[in-house]
């Protein structure tokens, strides 16, 4: 295994154990069906899998579409991170926003009811253009 590819599936169990915590009822409040839809539709049994092989510091390889999706919820959760007030990141993920790319509803509602890639990068650009 070459050195590239160790980092790369190193960065996948760390994605996944970030996810995992992310979820959590004290911050994102996520079901795992949630999570799963987040992630384009994955089979529960799947995100089960990752979740035990990143808890146990296993490697593993997931697709591009999966990989692209959790790229850009942590940019999204980074971008909240560094534009919310001290406090109040999880916060910002459940609250409504008044804003046409929202609708009136929470960036997890929305990404709940439309889980397209063209919406992750709407939110993730949104909360990216609220930091400058």
């Amino acid at each position: 295994m070459t050195n590239e590819t160790a980092q790369y599936l190193k960065a996948i169990t760390f994605c996944t154990s970030w996810l995992t915590d992310q979820a959590s009822d004290d911050k994102w409040a996520l079901s795992d069906e949630e999570v799963c839809q987040l992630l384009g539709g994955i089979p529960l049994s799947s995100w089960h899998e990752w979740k035990e092989m990143a808890k146990g510091k296993q490697q593993f390889e997931l697709n591009q579409d999966v990989i692209d999706r959790l790229v850009l919820l942590l940019k999204i959760h980074e971008s909240i991170a560094m534009s919310a007030p001290s406090g109040a990141i999880f916060d910002f993920f459940k609250r409504p926003i008044s804003h046409p790319t929202f609708e009136g509803k929470s960036a997890k509602e929305s990404l709940l009811l439309d889980n397209s890639m063209d919406n992750l990068n709407k939110i993730m650009l949104f909360f990216r253009s609220r930091i400058f």
